[in-house]
């Protein structure tokens, strides 16, 4: 049976499968939710810039022209 908590409440300290210990989660339409700390990861890789890609923004490779045009 699933647990189900109060408009109130935030968090809550659930075990993690993901995680594999105890830790928050957050609590959604007063029912558990995602692990906090997963979500951190998760949004940590995703705000972590592809240094390759900010490279070939920055300084894009020119044009190579006819040699003999």
């Amino acid at each position: 049976m699933t647990q189900h908590f109060t408009r109130n409440t935030v968090s809550a300290a659930h075990w993690c499968g993901k995680c594999k210990k105890p830790t928050q989660h957050r609590i959604d339409d007063r029912r558990k939710g995602p692990c906090l700390e997963c979500i951190a990861k998760l949004d940590a890789q995703h705000d972590v810039i592809d240094i390759d890609e900010l490279r070939r923004k920055l300084h894009p490779e020119p044009e190579q022209k006819e040699l003999f045009a």
